[in-house]
C-alpha cells in the first residue's frame, strides 16, 4: 500500500513539472477557436492539474479539442476520450496481446509495410505496386526477379534495377510520421531523388541503412490534385472490431500536403479536415499542429475552400476498409490511409497504433466509441 501510494505521487509530481515546464504548449498555447470567449489561463491551469490527479497525466491535446472554450463544461468534456496518453497504450495493449490474453494481436501485420503489401495483393485489395524490397543494401523481393538473374549478385541485381526507368516512392518498411520517405524517378539512367538528380552510389548509401521499400507512385484523382498537387493527399479513417466480429467504422478525415513536403502528415505541416461520414463532403475547417498554426477554412497553397467538397468514391473506400478489416482479422482496430485515383480507392498503409487526437479534433468526442476497447 506504502509502494502504490509512493508511486502515486511520484508519477503525479513528475507530471506537475512537465506541466508547469511546457505550460506555452499546454496552458498559455494560442487557442483554436478565438472566435468563441476563453476560459482564463488559471482555470486552464488547474482543469490540467485536475487530469494529472485523476489519470497521472496532463491531457496534451486540451487545445485542440477545444476545451479552453469557456463554454465547454466538465460535461462536454467527459464526452472526449481522455487523457491521450492512456487510450493510445489501450490501442497498443489490444493490438499486440498474445493469444492467452485475447484474441486480437496482430499489429505485425500492418506495422511492417512489406507484409502489408505482400498480404493486400494476395487477398486482391488495391495498393501500389510493389517493386522492390532492400533489406540493409540487400534484395529481399524485386517484381521481374527471374531464374536467369538468379547467378547475378545481389549488389549487380540492386544497381542494376535501380538504373531502370521507374516513377516510384521510397519509404521505411517501418517508419511513422512521414520520416524517411523520398521520391524516386529514373530517366535514362538519371536518378532524382525528391526532384534533386543524386548519384547511384549516393541512393545505394541511403538504401543501405535501413529496410526500404520502393513502391509505384500513385497519382490522385483531379479533384484532391486541386486541394493540394503538391503530395498524395489520403483519406484517414478508423475501423475497429468488436468481440462479435463486427467492423465498425468511425472518424474520417482528410489528410492535405503543404508545398514543399512530399507528404501529407500533420507532422510535417499538412491540414487535417473532417469528412461527413453520411456524406463524403469536408467540413469547414482544417486542424494544423499548433507549430504551424491553429485552424483554416481553405488551403494555405492553393485557397481552395474545404467545406462542401465531397471525396470521391468515399463510400467504397469505407465499405473496402471495413472488408479488408475483416480479413485482418486479429487486428482490433486500425488507422487507414486511403488514396483516391480516378478509377477509385487504393490501399496505401495501415496503422495499428493510430491516434485519437485529431478524429476527435473534427468530429467532437468519441466517448462512445470507447466502449469497444
Amino acid at each position: 500500500m506504502i509502494k502504490r501510494f509512493c508511486v502515486y505521487f511520484y508519477t503525479r509530481g513528475l507530471s506537475c513539472i512537465d506541466l508547469v515546464r511546457n505550460r506555452k504548449r499546454y496552458v498559455l498555447a494560442d487557442s483554436y477557436y478565438s472566435e468563441f470567449e476563453s476560459k482564463s489561463r488559471v482555470r486552464i491551469f488547474f482543469q490540467q492539474l485536475g487530469f494529472i490527479l485523476r489519470y497521472g497525466s496532463f491531457e496534451p491535446f486540451y487545445f485542440l479539442y477545444g476545451f479552453d472554450k469557456k463554454e465547454m463544461s466538465k460535461g462536454k468534456m467527459a464526452q472526449y476520450i481522455t487523457p491521450y496518453w492512456r487510450f493510445q497504450k489501450k490501442i497498443d495493449r489490444l493490438n499486440i496481446a498474445p493469444p492467452k490474453y485475447g484474441r486480437f494481436h496482430g499489429r505485425t501485420l500492418t506495422f511492417d509495410k512489406y507484409y502489408f503489401g505482400l498480404i493486400l495483393e494476395k487477398l486482391g485489395f488495391p495498393t501500389p505496386r510493389l517493386f522492390c524490397y532492400v533489406k540493409q543494401g540487400k534484395i529481399l523481393y524485386l517484381y521481374n526477379q527471374d531464374k536467369e538473374s538468379e547467378s547475378i549478385s545481389n549488389e549487380d541485381s540492386l544497381r542494376h534495377f535501380l538504373l531502370e526507368d521507374k516513377d516510384a516512392f521510397v519509404k521505411p518498411s517501418d517508419g511513422q510520421l512521414g520520416i524517411g520517405i523520398f521520391s524516386l524517378k529514373v530517366e535514362n539512367q538519371v536518378i532524382y531523388k525528391n526532384d534533386e538528380e543524386i548519384t547511384l552510389d549516393q541512393l545505394c548509401e541511403i538504401l543501405s541503412t535501413g529496410n526500404y521499400l520502393i513502391q509505384e507512385r500513385v497519382y490522385q484523382h483531379q479533384m484532391l490534385s486541386e486541394l493540394c498537387p503538391y503530395t498524395l493527399n489520403t483519406i484517414r479513417l478508423q475501423t475497429v472490431m468488436t468481440n462479435e466480429g463486427n467492423v465498425l467504422p468511425f472518424g474520417a478525415g482528410l489528410r492535405i500536403g503543404r508545398k514543399g513536403n512530399v507528404v501529407d502528415n500533420w507532422a510535417k505541416g499538412g491540414v487535417f479536415v473532417g469528412i461527413d461520414m453520411d456524406k463524403g463532403e469536408l467540413f469547414k475547417y482544417g486542424f494544423l499542429k499548433p507549430q504551424f498554426g491553429t485552424k483554416i477554412d481553405n488551403h494555405v497553397d492553393t485557397q481552395v475552400v474545404f467545406e462542401g467538397v465531397k471525396i470521391p468514391y468515399f463510400k467504397e473506400a469505407v465499405e473496402g476498409a471495413c472488408a479488408l478489416h475483416q480479413q485482418l482479422y486479429r487486428m482490433h482496430s486500425i488507422g487507414w490511409d486511403i488514396a483516391i485515383t480516378e478509377h477509385g480507392y487504393i490501399f496505401i498503409e495501415a496503422n495499428g497504433l493510430w491516434e485519437i487526437s485529431l478524429v476527435q479534433a473534427v468530429h467532437g468526442g468519441l466517448k462512445e466509441v470507447e466502449q469497444y476497447f
